[in-house]
């Protein structure tokens, strides 16, 4: 009631329209306080009227606007580095590009394609343990700063190519797997599975042992006499990765594959023990046992007749060369072994080429109508070698 309609006048004037719910607190601060304490409250209001604070943009803004500039001169400066560094790298100065880098990481310590420039000029320079350290300290920069996935990756892909010259390469795999789950690239792709294959290549190589090879021969073969087939291959397979090259070990695990009946080992070890050794007369005769089994009796006879040209006089070629003739005469056959025996010869690709071979087609009809014809053709060699792959195979008959 003591504040007079000046006062409040003044109030408004001094804090404005807005605040008259601060005004109203005032007034009853005024009536119920003592006439002092209003007139130096009002006092107060009226001096910061007067004399009102600066705002805040007036204290800190040249400070900020210096800050800002400060940071965008820092990355301009940091990214022309980085060019006169790119410039000297093309041109195969890696020592000059190094200290270009260098000077960009120093003013942009918070990116890592700067680092990841730099591992590249260390590459470049052959400085291949100091790429592989840079590399992982880019990695460790771009994580902590959330760089995007292609960078991380190339850093990865670098970092592999550095371990890969150093001989470190199970180290080099596992960094292009993180490289590839970090961004998929072909070409990283690509050098991994390449990598593997030199990997393997040089695990096989630093595995071989010629005389061990043999100690697994004698091994499996005092197995095979011991009737332990499955054993005895596991031996013969043991000394073959210690020694590719050994045609003995190939054609005694041909044996054993005959005895457990697996035919297309038997026959892969006999073809691969002839590539080694060509002279070899008894991978001949146990591939031509493998067609006589597998009712390829044209295929065992030609087998036969390689190898005895090769050793006219070998007693195992000879005993398989007379079970051939016996197969192709069909000793002990029922007729639908006969037909069976044909059936299974019409799935060779060289027998279907015969039988559609127009000039043959036209001499067993010859043949059929007029018998005497017979050995008038079967004077042609190349005739009478056609004629007797189809008789051997099952599939016409000779009377």
């Amino acid at each position: 009631r003591g504040v007079s309609r000046t006062m409040q006048n003044l109030l408004r004037a001094t804090i404005g329209p807005a605040r008259s719910l601060f005004i109203s607190t005032i007034s009853l601060l005024l009536v119920f306080g003592s006439a002092n304490t209003g007139n130096v409250f009002l006092r107060s209001l009226a001096t910061r009227r007067a004399n009102p604070s600066p705002p805040m943009e007036h204290l800190y803004g040249s400070v900020l606007r210096l800050r800002g500039a400060g940071e965008h001169d820092s990355y301009s400066n940091a990214n022309a580095e980085k060019e006169l560094g790119n410039a000297a790298y093309k041109e195969k100065k890696f020592a000059e590009a190094l200290e270009h880098y260098e000077k960009a990481a120093a003013l942009d310590p918070t990116s890592m394609v700067f680092l990841n420039n730099m591992a590249a000029a260390h590459f470049g320079l052959q400085q291949f343990e100091e790429c592989v350290a840079q590399c992982k300290k880019a990695i460790e920069i771009g994580r902590a700063n959330r760089a995007d996935f292609k960078d991380l990756a190339k850093a990865y892909a670098r970092m592999a190519n550095a371990q890969t010259k150093l001989g470190d390469l199970g180290a080099a795999i596992e960094a292009y797997d993180k490289s590839l789950m970090e961004h998929r690239d072909p070409q990283v792709e690509l050098k991994k599975r390449d990598l593997i294959r030199l990997k393997e290549r040089r695990e096989e190589e630093a595995y071989l042992d010629p005389a061990k090879a043999e100690e697994e021969r004698q091994r499996g073969n005092a197995l095979f006499k011991e009737g332990k087939w499955v054993e005895a291959i596991k031996a013969y397979s043991e000394g073959l990765k210690r020694d590719p090259a050994n045609h003995l070990i190939y054609s005694n695990r041909a044996q054993t594959y005959l005895k457990v009946m697996d035919m297309g080992g038997a026959l892969r070890d006999c073809e691969r023990c002839i590539e080694l050794r060509p002279d070899f007369p008894r991978a001949y005769a146990r591939k031509a046992t493998v067609h006589l089994l597998c009712k390829q009796t044209h295929k065992a006879k030609e087998t036969v007749e390689k190898g005895l040209a090769l050793a006219p006089g070998d007693a195992e070629l000879l005993d398989v060369s007379r079970k051939v003739q016996a197969a192709v005469m069909g000793v002990g056959l029922s007729k639908e072994e006969r037909e069976a025996r044909a059936q299974e010869a019409m799935k060779d690709p060289a027998i279907v080429a015969l039988m559609q071979d127009p000039v043959l087609r036209d001499v067993l009809n010859d043949m059929q109508t007029n018998p005497a014809a017979a050995q008038k053709h079967m004077q042609d060699a190349s005739i009478a070698k056609k004629i007797e792959t189809l008789v051997a195979a099952g599939i016409i008959q000779m009377r």
